[in-house]
C-alpha cells in the first residue's frame, strides 16, 4: 500500500508540474493577444478601417490562447482527480494504520 501511495503522490506532483506549465502558457498566450489588440486599438481610424482580419496575427493568438486553454483545462482535471484520490488513499491507508493497532 506505501508503494502505492508513493506512486500516487509522484503522480499528484508531477500533474501539479503541467498544471503550473500550462497556466504559464495560458499567461503568455493571452498576453500576446492582449498586445496585439492593444496594437491594432493604437492604429490612426483609416488605417483600422482599412485592416482585414487575416492582415492581422490576431486568428492564430486567439487559436494559441484557445489551445492553452484547452490544455490547462485537462492538466486541471488531471491534477484535481489525482488530488482527490491521493486524498481517500491517504484516508484509506490512515484507517487501516488505525485498525491495526
Amino acid at each position: 500500500m506505501e508503494q502505492k501511495l508513493k506512486q500516487l503522490e509522484e503522480a499528484t506532483a508531477d500533474a501539479q508540474s503541467a498544471l503550473l506549465e500550462k497556466e504559464t502558457k495560458l499567461t503568455s498566450a493571452s498576453d500576446a493577444l492582449t498586445k496585439a489588440k492593444t496594437k491594432l486599438r493604437l492604429l490612426d481610424m483609416e488605417a483600422q478601417r482599412n485592416l482585414q482580419v487575416n492582415d492581422t496575427e490576431l486568428p492564430e493568438l486567439i487559436s494559441a490562447e484557445l489551445a492553452a486553454m484547452e490544455e490547462r483545462d485537462a492538466a486541471m482535471a488531471r491534477y484535481e482527480t489525482n488530488r482527490k484520490y491521493l486524498s481517500l488513499f491517504r484516508e484509506r491507508v490512515a484507517s487501516t494504520s488505525d485498525g491495526e493497532k
